[in-house]
């Protein structure tokens, strides 16, 4: 069943509605109930999305995507995140620390953020 304002669309089009092909990030949340309970998640995914909305009100201007995602297998000190291509892995991603962690990963600084845990990078295929 369509998305409202995806009928008639191709998929073509509709990534390029949700501006498809400029991101720089994507940001993938994890909202419980293993890592933390689903109030909490859904609290901290709805500070991301004002978050990111407030970094780029234009959708298509964006350079953060963000998924909701149901585990991410590291069930404990939730919410937990993980960001690419940078690899980054953090814990207790809650409401009231979203906006501290996206202006450190919006910034590019290199150090690692008091949240993170782990790192994966993700390497280019040549």
């Amino acid at each position: 069943m369509a998305k409202a304002g995806h009928e008639g669309k191709s998929l073509t089009e509709i990534a390029g509605l949700y501006g498809i092909g400029q991101y720089e990030t994507h940001f993938f949340l994890c909202t419980g109930p293993d890592c933390c309970t689903p109030e909490v998640g859904d609290a901290a995914w709805i500070a991301l999305k004002a978050k990111i909305k407030a970094l780029y009100p234009r959708m298509r201007e964006a350079k953060i995507y963000r998924t909701k995602v149901g585990c991410l297998r590291m069930c404990q000190e939730g919410p937990t995140a993980l960001c690419y291509p940078q690899g980054k892995w953090y814990r207790g991603v809650t409401a009231d620390k979203i906006d501290d962690l996206i202006d450190h990963i919006h910034s590019g600084n290199p150090q690692p953020h008091p949240q993170e845990f782990a790192v994966n990078p993700l390497s280019r295929s040549k």
